[in-house]
């Protein structure tokens, strides 16, 4: 469950960054350009806040000293 919710977090930032990247973009260059970047960084973004999510939720090693180490 907490995979799931960092999932949805991490793609709210990302797609509230893409818009602003998109809408920067769509005031200095041409509506195309802009589109064509902001469909891009729609969809990797995606991948993006999977692979955040899945880094931010892995179990953390554990760092107690092994049986040989006595």
């Amino acid at each position: 469950m907490g995979l799931l919710v960092a999932y949805i977090l991490c793609l709210i930032v990302g797609q509230a960054i893409t818009i602003g990247i998109g809408l920067s973009i769509d005031r200095y260059y041409s509506p195309t350009t802009s589109l064509a970047i902001s469909l891009f960084l729609y969809f990797a973004m995606f991948w993006l806040a999977w692979k955040v999510a899945v880094r931010i939720t892995e179990p953390k090693a554990d760092t107690t000293a092994s049986p040989s180490a006595r």
